[in-house]
């Protein structure tokens, strides 16, 4: 769906609470055009009641086409109506108008009517330095989003607005905010305030109204994010020091690692490598590398033109730059293999 069309249909939501204010102002109305219809018909009996209708009608606007009236109901109806539909008409008029006029799209109105229009998307709570980074990651992906900030200084705002990404100022406790964020129709949500507390209750919260939705959750408490991985059935909970351990671990044994994480227990590791001039990698295809030593290569820069997932018949030659998948035990045999110096 386009921005124009989405804004569109947020339109057509947001429409619809001056739509139901109004409601009252015309059923209010309605009872008036009735009743002076069985007035007139009651106090004029040669007038049917469509006549009757009419005459209401043009009264209620101010414009009487009966003339002065003789009959008390009537003199009565002819101070009370004009007045009466004034006020109806014009208040309902202005409300109508206001709501329109004065929309703001940093408002809860504005921000629920857009999520309205999203089906599918992420929910991202919280827009400090890891949700902006998150935010980032999910636009270039081309994932549609909803945020839900509670500090309406906050100064990533700015970034998610410049990008048309709804923004819900408010508290996870305030009632109704999941529904703004239309997280029945969510696919998955993102929990990543620095309050592991507040990041377990939206949690458990979002689970409540849409027991299928996919939770990914920040924990600073490692001990806790490992229960709840356990117990809760929240396996998407990552700590920070936990996620963030294994690379500096690795990063400070090798200095070729740029990553790291694990696969049940297992340590993968990711390394670039220059290929030297003596190595026993010169003249070696990619898939020699990858039969041979399990060794995954990601990208490979010869000449100086990168190639990302390179062919399995590509060889490698002296000063190519190699980035690589491996275990830290095979790593060690690439680095032997290459030369490098780090390991002679």
């Amino acid at each position: 769906m386009t921005s124009r069309s989405r804004r569109v249909r947020a339109y057509l939501h947001y429409l619809k609470q001056p739509i139901r204010n109004f409601l009252p102002l015309l059923a209010t109305l309605v009872a008036l055009l009735l009743l002076g219809s069985i007035c007139f018909h009651h106090a004029l009996p040669e007038l049917d009641y469509s006549e009757a209708l009419v005459a209401t009608y043009f009264l209620i606007f101010g414009e009487p086409v009966l003339g002065a009236p003789k009959h008390w109901l009537l003199q009565l109806f002819h101070i009370v109506l004009p007045l009466l539909g004034l006020v109806v008409i014009l208040d309902g008029i202005v409300r109508f108008s206001y709501h329109i006029l004065r929309r703001d799209e940093t408002g809860p109105e504005w921000t629920s009517a857009m999520c309205k229009t999203l089906n599918k998307h992420v929910v991202l709570c919280g827009l400090g330095k890891l949700g902006l980074r998150t935010l980032q990651q999910l636009l270039m992906l081309g994932e549609q989003v909803a945020v839900l900030e509670k500090d309406p200084q906050c100064p990533n705002l700015a970034f998610a607005r410049k990008h048309g990404v709804p923004v819900r100022i408010g508290h996870s406790r305030e009632e109704g905010i999941f529904d703004d964020l239309n997280i029945r129709a969510a696919k998955s949500i993102i929990l990543c305030t620095n309050d592991d507390l507040a990041n377990l209750e939206m949690a458990l919260d979002a689970r409540k109204i849409h027991p299928g939705i996919r939770v990914i959750m920040r924990m600073f408490d490692q001990e806790l994010a490992g229960r709840l991985r356990d117990t809760m059935d929240i396996p998407l909970t990552f700590s920070t020091s936990e996620l963030a351990a294994p690379l500096f671990a690795t990063s400070s044994s090798d200095h070729s690692i740029i990553n790291s994480f694990y696969i049940g227990d297992r340590l993968i590791v990711i390394a670039k490598l220059t290929i030297r001039p003596d190595s026993e990698l010169v003249g070696k295809a990619v898939r020699e590398l990858g039969r041979g030593e399990h060794v995954f290569v990601l990208s490979h820069l010869s000449n100086g033109k990168p190639e990302l997932f390179p062919s399995a018949e590509n060889v490698f030659a002296p000063g190519d730059e190699i980035t690589v998948q491996t275990e830290p035990a095979t790593l060690k045999r690439l680095h032997v293999m290459n030369r490098d110096p780090q390991v002679l």
